[in-house]
């Protein structure tokens, strides 16, 4: 079976909180601060993002072979620019960029 990997960073912003990822806007897990995890996936096309309460990541259309695994990175934003992001930049909050 396929795999993804996230790796969440550390911040300090969103410390004490988990993130949602999603996959084709079904829920496949949660994510902590500094967390590494893994989620098994049907191989074919999908659209990977993460959310916490309203904001969102950008996201990331992959198509994914059995057995394959791809990788990504997950981060939050500057926490200075906090009041754009929850507001106007709500859906770009959080950061999710592939490994290569």
């Amino acid at each position: 079976m396929a795999k993804i990997i996230i790796n969440r960073s550390s911040e300090y912003s969103n410390k004490l909180r988990s993130i949602g990822i999603y996959l084709d806007d079904k829920k496949i897990g949660d994510i902590a601060d500094g967390e590494s995890k893994e989620f098994e996936v049907e191989k074919g096309g999908h659209t990977l993002r993460a959310k916490i309460d309203w904001c969102r990541s950008n996201p990331i259309n992959l198509k994914i072979n059995s057995e394959e695994i791809v990788r990504f990175n997950l981060s939050g934003r500057n926490p200075f620019l906090a009041l754009f992001y929850i507001t106007f930049g709500k859906d770009q909050y959080l950061e999710l960029l592939p490994i290569n």
